[in-house]
């Protein structure tokens, strides 16, 4: 071999002996492999059927941040699926599931996120479940967004770039605040939905923050403590964010936000049992960018 070429080779076989993480063969996977593991998922979940899952030797699987075995918790009394709504990171190859599912009578409001390794394992499951004493509880409220559009692709014009999109999901959680030092873009109307509660309209029951018009999603004047760190999965084609929080750093939460042409239109918002730290990692599960 010529010595002009083992130059060029020598510095690179250093960085993989050094670092070997940078030389590893990176997952690849698409949105129709994608969307097939998480539909798996959920079938499984409706009958009780965790041995129908393709999962990673050391497969790590937590319910409102508790660590469980597969097949423990909710998997033991879901029932039918009545809304299941996913969308999907292909740069991560993660999705994301909102869903309301039937248990033992009654309906509650449920959450996963899916991480896929070579072979289309499942390496990791993230779950939110929230029943009756969870806050703002309306099953049935979060069954009437059915038709909104979460998992269509939109056209290029009218996608945000993945950073600008993580930028201001991680923004609208420093913007409980009387004066937020950041400032986030919202569409006119925009809503948000708190599991299931329309919470950016009025009513019998809901006020929305003292001061805010209707059909409004800046969170601008509710003062609440720090919410811990984010965690991010991005469906750059679908134009959605889910964020990963404890929020008030005390519940297991998911925000997800659509985005349309740079400015947020629609929130969904899961919050389950307090349950204590979410124990994922931010810098293992979810990456940033």
């Amino acid at each position: 071999m010529k010595s002009h070429t083992l130059s060029k080779i020598l510095p690179v076989l250093l960085i993989c002996l050094l670092l070997p993480v940078l030389c590893k063969a990176q997952t690849t996977c698409t949105r129709k492999e994608l969307k097939a593991s998480a539909d798996v998922y959920m079938a499984a979940m409706q009958t009780r059927s965790p041995e129908k899952l393709l999962l990673s030797e050391n497969v790590r699987f937590t319910e409102n941040g508790k660590e469980l075995k597969t097949g423990e918790g909710l998997w033991q009394t879901a029932g039918k699926i009545l809304l299941n709504r996913t969308v999907i990171d292909v740069k991560q190859c993660g999705t994301h599931t909102q869903a309301v599912i039937e248990e033992s009578g009654r309906q509650i409001i449920f959450g996963v996120r899916l991480k896929i390794a070579d072979g289309g394992k499942i390496s990791e499951i993230e779950t939110y479940v929230a029943r009756e004493k969870e806050f703002a509880f309306n099953a049935e409220g979060l069954l009437k967004t059915k038709n909104q559009k979460w998992e269509n692709v939109i056209s290029q014009k009218d996608r945000t770039p993945r950073e600008a999109m993580i930028k201001a999901a991680d923004d609208y959680f420093l913007m409980f605040s009387k004066e937020p030092k950041v400032e986030v873009q919202f569409a006119r109307p925009c809503d948000r939905w708190e599991n299931g509660t329309w919470t950016t309209v009025k009513t019998s029951t809901v006020s929305v923050i003292e001061g805010t018009p209707e059909h409004d999603c800046s969170p601008k004047g509710l003062v609440t403590p720090r919410h811990g760190p984010r965690r991010f999965l991005v469906d750059e084609e679908a134009g959605v964010v889910v964020a990963y929080v404890r929020f008030s750093s005390l519940l297991p939460d998911f925000h997800m936000f659509r985005m349309r042409k740079g400015k947020i239109d629609l929130i969904q918002v899961v919050v389950g049992a307090n349950a204590g730290p979410i124990n994922w990692d931010e810098e293992k599960s979810v990456t940033q960018q």
